[in-house]
């Protein structure tokens, strides 16, 4: 068992195809030994699953066989260089290339035999050491056997083969669509094959739209699902071949800003790191500005911010918040920031989902914005849109990227959730941007409908632009209602008018009470000079009668002694 080689459940050995999403849904890859069969409608991308697979043994290290039984060697090489592996199997000395279409044009008398076509195979595969045998367009050899069950015979035959020399076969072959999927020749053969894989094609609003499925893989776990395929420069993709895993994540207690300050104490300091944010409202409510003061924010901070936009061109959206006092061009520059445009109706919801994921890979943002999220309902496949975007925030939260996505709501239910199912059950924090229209105006306002975590403001706010950013008018309750705009504007020139003559009232009353007071004062002044007289003649009257009544008394004690002489000359 080499590298490439796992053993799955019972002993079945398998051998990775080197494709990764395929590797994901067959857990581990195809039989190492055996055949496995892929059917499909023309232009499902049979040819190009078996190229594929050959050229990523190659990167392995292994080697392979392919054989056409539809197109010579220059076609399939030539139609091998429009991916980005098909040099590989053009320059690599273990890389077999036949056409088999000799085989196909030969007159056959009675049952043909396959013994000489197993004879090549071998000999090629020895010589380029192979693991890998691709037969493309089996279908065209067989139906040339006048008997079905021959056709089927000589399958098995080749699984058998197959098996004993441990080589993974893989054998293409066609079907029309309908119900029965194998041709006439090939009828019951779903029953002897142990892996059977199932591309289909339809049309979607006039876009191809492939399917990949398997319908059979006997003794080993894997995907049965119907998963959408996609079909690029790098050959074959399977967008939802990861199955979706809730992994635990710590819980970041880091407040990151939106650019927004006055936003930012609503919001308790901001958004938690690693969280969603949904931003809801009407066409011109301003949800890309908030997008873009959130990119424009997280580089300030030295973080790396990508900015998906359904809606309008980078420039566009660079020289529009310009005038709000957001600069993009700088972080642009400098390499911190990425814009990216997308058209929603120019590619399929899955081709979408790819795009984004190889950006993040790619440009590794610290934080993220979609701007309309909502334009994935516009784009081909877009029943599977909230599949998708589901799948998006997954990678993004397990990724720890803060994200901000926009959406588009109906004038007549900006609270609802009709755009963007269970977008706003994702999120963890939620966002309702809409126009308050009164006394013939418009005017926006924001509103937190929740944020998980987070004491936040539950009141409307009005948001204002101006040159020098956005911001968020102090609440102007009157009555049961949030007064904006103009009537804000008047509400308070009243007020403030109001209070100006409360103002000048007081003043004036001051004014009148310090007159009062000084009269008073100049009164209280008056009156104690004349207390202080008044105390002075007082005091100056009760000198002069003491100095009376001594002189009385000195009066009376020489009367007294002129009437008692003895007395006094006794006294002496």
């Amino acid at each position: 068992m080499n590298d490439t080689e796992t053993t799955a459940e019972y002993g079945l050995v398998k051998r990775a195809t080197g494709i990764r999403d395929l590797d994901t849904v067959t857990h581990g890859g195809l039989p190492a030994g055996g055949v496995t069969l892929v059917i499909g409608e023309p232009g499902c991308g049979k040819t190009i699953l078996g190229l594929q697979i050959l050229a990523s043994a190659l990167a392995m290290g292994e080697g392979g066989v392919f054989m056409s039984f539809e197109e010579s060697r220059d076609q399939i090489l030539r139609n091998a260089d429009a991916f980005h592996w098909g040099r590989s199997l053009r320059e690599s000395a273990r890389c077999e290339i036949i056409d088999g279409q000799s085989m196909k044009e030969a007159e056959f008398s009675g049952a043909f035999d396959i013994e000489g076509l197993l004879a090549v195979l071998d000999h090629c595969a020895r010589r380029v050491e192979g693991t890998w045998i691709v037969l493309d367009g089996i279908d065209q050899l067989l139906r040339r056997q006048p008997d079905s069950q021959m056709a089927i015979d000589q399958i098995v035959q080749l699984n058998e083969w197959s098996i004993a020399q441990g080589y993974s076969l893989l054998l293409t072959g066609k079907h029309t669509g309908n119900e029965s999927f194998p041709p006439d020749h090939l009828t019951g053969i779903e029953f002897m094959m142990n892996t059977i894989l199932v591309l289909s094609s339809g049309l979607v609003d006039k876009r191809l739209n492939r399917r990949f499925r398997i319908a059979k893989y006997r003794g080993t776990r894997h995907n049965p699902n119907e998963l959408a395929m996609l079909i690029d420069d790098g050959g074959i993709h399977l967008p939802y071949a990861e199955p979706f895993i809730a992994e635990a994540v710590p819980a970041a207690g880091e407040r990151l800003s939106t650019g927004i300050e006055r936003l930012d104490k609503i919001l308790d300091g901001g958004v938690y790191r690693g969280s969603i944010t949904l931003v809801s409202g009407q066409p011109g409510t301003s949800k890309t500005t908030l997008g873009a003061a959130f990119v424009a924010a997280a580089a300030g901070r030295g973080e790396r911010a990508l900015l998906i936009s359904f809606d309008e061109f980078a420039p566009q959206i660079v020289r529009n918040v310009a005038t709000l006092g957001i600069d993009l061009q700088s972080p642009i520059d400098s390499g911190l920031l990425r814009v990216v445009a997308r058209a929603s109706w120019n590619a399929m919801v899955e081709e979408h989902y790819m795009a984004l994921l190889n950006l993040m890979d790619e440009f590794r943002p610290d934080c993220l914005v979609i701007d309309p999220a909502s334009a994935l309902l516009k784009s081909t496949g877009a029943e599977s849109a909230f599949l998708a975007l589901e799948r998006l925030l997954a990678t993004t939260r397990t990724r720890g990227i803060t994200t901000m996505l926009t959406s588009l709501s109906e004038a007549d239910d900006p609270f609802g959730e009709a755009s963007l199912s269970h977008a706003s059950t994702l999120s963890d924090t939620w966002i309702v941007l809409r126009y308050q229209i009164n006394g013939g105006e418009r005017n926006r306002s924001l509103s937190v409908a929740k944020s998980r975590g987070t004491g936040h403001s539950n009141q409307v706010r009005e948001m204002l632009l101006s040159a020098d950013g956005v911001d968020l008018a102090d609440v102007y309750p009157f009555g049961s209602e949030v007064l904006m705009g103009t009537a804000r504007i008047q509400k308070e020139s009243e007020e403030a008018a109001l209070r100006q003559r409360l103002v000048m009232e007081r003043l004036r009353q001051k004014q009148r009470l310090e007159l009062e007071i000084d009269k008073t004062r100049s009164l209280i002044q008056q009156g104690q000079a004349e207390l202080e007289r008044l105390q002075d003649e007082l005091m100056a009257e009760h000198d002069d009668q003491t100095d009376t009544d001594r002189g009385a008394e000195r009066h009376q004690d020489d009367i007294l002694r002129r009437r008692n002489p003895s007395e006094g000359g006794q006294d002496q």
